[in-house]
C-alpha cells in the first residue's frame, strides 16, 4: 500500500521521459519506521515497487534478521522515477520530487527514518562525509512536520558489490529497527 499523494502520471521533471512507471513507496501507512533509498532501479521501474530487485532481497533479509519485515515497515525513495542508466538523481530532480516524499512522511508520521546510502542522507539531511564514517550513526531531525530519529545505513546495493559491507549494513538496520 502506498501512502501520501503521489501522481502516477507525474511529468514535473525529465525523469518522466525515460521511466516506465512512477514508483511510490509501499508498506504500512501506520509504520513507526520508514526506509528511504535514492531512486528506483530497473526492476523497480518495471514492477512499480521499491526495492524488489537483488538489493531488495538484501534489505528483506536484513529486516528479517532485525525481527521485522516488509508488511510492518514503509519503504520509499527520494525520487520516484528511475534515472537514466541508474545514475544518481540530480539536485533539481530531488527537489522536484521532495513534495511526494514529504506527503508520504506526513501521512505516516514515523518515529524513525533509516536512510539507505549517502545520496539519500545528503538529499534529505545534508549529511556530508564518507559513508564509512556515517554508517550506523543517528541524529534527530525535522522533516514533513515531524521530529524523527534518523539512522544512516549503507544502501543494500553496496552489499552486492562489496560483500564486506553486509555485516555493517545488517547492524545499521537492526539498530534502526530496535529504536522503534
Amino acid at each position: 500500500m502506498s501512502c501520501g499523494r503521489i501522481n502516477l502520471n507525474c511529468r514535473k521533471c525529465r525523469l518522466s521521459e525515460s521511466r516506465t512507471r512512477v514508483v511510490p513507496g509501499t508498506g504500512s501507512c501506520h509504520s513507526k519506521i520508514v526506509f528511504i533509498g535514492e531512486a528506483p532501479g530497473r526492476d523497480e521501474d518495471a514492477k512499480g515497487e521499491p526495492f524488489v530487485g537483488r538489493a531488495g532481497k538484501i534489505l528483506d533479509s536484513a529486516l528479517e534478521k532485525a525481527g521485522t519485515g516488509r508488511p510492518r515497515v514503509y519503504i520509499s525513495n527520494v525520487v520516484k522515477c528511475r534515472p537514466p542508466s541508474n545514475r544518481r538523481p540530480k539536485r533539481n530532480e530531488i527537489d522536484t520530487c521532495r513534495g511526494y516524499l514529504e506527503s508520504e512522511l506526513a501521512e505516516i508520521r514515523p518515529a524513525v527514518i533509516c536512510v539507505l546510502g549517502l545520496t539519500a542522507a545528503k538529499a534529505l539531511f545534508d549529511k556530508r562525509g564518507r559513508m564509512s564514517e556515517l554508517i550506523g550513526s543517528s541524529f534527530e531531525a525535522r522533516i514533513a512536520g515531524c521530529v524523527v530519529n534518523v539512522f544512516v545505513s549503507y544502501h543494500p546495493a553496496a552489499c552486492l558489490y562489496r560483500r564486506d559491507k553486509l555485516k555493517d549494513f545488517e547492524k545499521a538496520i537492526e539498530k534502526a529497527v530496535s529504536a522503534v
